[in-house]
């Protein structure tokens, strides 16, 4: 004759599957995240290369910053996106934009986490600086995208949320930092610049650097990591 199983056995079954449950549903988590980040980010790398080469095209540059971008961002109706130079004309003209001129604490309006330092934070959760941009959008796919022109350098650093205001508003996570070189090719931050500010291709993303005192450089590092690891977060 068969016998079913006790109550005594399916509890200690019951409490098997949930230890085993608890130690491992952290990580799944956890890996998915990091994919999906990573699969975010690499959509929205792919629009701004495609936006870039779309923008020299338009003009007729080989050179990126022969074009109007290489102006402070300047726009005569921001909020509808009419810009004139600078990065506006970029962000405005060469995206599927959802919301335009987004950089504000207004949490209806705004497309980032915030403007202010703390808005932010690095992957040991240390507070970080405030965003440093001109001007943002956020594009149909839910990634904001903010740029500046940078004069010393003569360049422009973008800064992507590949979630927008969704958390974590992590940098290495959900924020990278990219830079668009003279040829429309796109790189990490500081990697491009005369006189780089940080060292950008370093293997690892160390975006708990103390001191820093811009966004884009603690998240030097990031994007190459990413990259370098064949588009996976394994930092």
């Amino acid at each position: 004759m068969k016998k079913g199983f006790t109550l005594a056995e399916v509890l200690i079954t019951l409490g098997i599957v949930g230890v085993v449950a608890v130690l491992t549903v952290p990580g799944v988590m956890k890996n998915y995240k990091s994919r999906l980040y990573t699969a975010q980010l690499q959509k929205a790398y792919a629009q701004i290369a495609d936006s870039v080469q779309a923008m020299m095209n338009d003009q007729h540059v080989d050179n990126f910053y022969e074009s109007t971008i290489a102006n402070a961002s300047s726009c005569s109706n921001a909020n509808n996106g009419v810009c004139e130079k600078g990065v506006g004309v970029l962000l405005n003209n060469y995206f599927k934009v959802s919301k335009r001129n987004c950089a504000t604490n207004d949490r209806v309006k705004r497309c980032i986490a915030g403007t202010g330092a703390g808005s932010y934070v690095t992957i040991s959760s240390n507070s970080a600086p405030a965003i440093d941009t001109e001007y943002c959008i956020q594009n149909t796919n839910g990634a904001a995208i903010c740029g500046k022109w940078d004069a010393a350098n003569k360049m422009v650093h973008l800064l992507v949320d590949v979630n927008g205001t969704a958390s974590p508003n992590m940098v290495g996570r959900d924020l990278f930092a990219i830079d668009i070189k003279s040829d429309g090719s796109l790189s990490d931050f500081g990697s491009n610049s005369p006189n780089p500010t940080v060292v950008a291709n370093k293997e690892v993303c160390d975006a708990a650097l103390d001191g820093t005192p811009q966004l884009n450089a603690r998240a030097a590092g990031c994007l190459n990591a990413v990259i370098n690891a064949g588009w996976k977060m394994e930092y």
